[in-house]
């Protein structure tokens, strides 16, 4: 499964319980929100080292790369990217 893909049914399923509120979107403001808090983080960054083998940085963990499944996604591939 694409990093992308899994990372929306992953917030979905985890931090939504299933149901994602009206317009979201993969550009949707998981911080300003509230969907992504300190927690959920630690729990998304478990996963995606499990699943996808990014390793995050203590200069990884910023506002920027959490604020959107795009901004994720894009962060996971990069990462994915300089590993190789």
């Amino acid at each position: 499964m694409d990093i992308h893909d899994d990372l929306r049914r992953y917030i979905i399923k985890e931090a939504l319980k299933g149901t994602a509120p009206e317009g979201f979107d993969d550009d949707y403001d998981l911080i300003e929100s509230g969907i992504m808090d300190s927690l959920f983080m630690m729990n998304l960054i478990t996963y995606l080292g499990q699943q996808h083998q990014v390793e995050f940085g203590m200069n990884d963990m910023v506002p920027k790369n959490f604020k959107s499944i795009n901004a994720l996604s894009e962060f996971s591939r990069n990462k994915l990217a300089s590993a190789q």
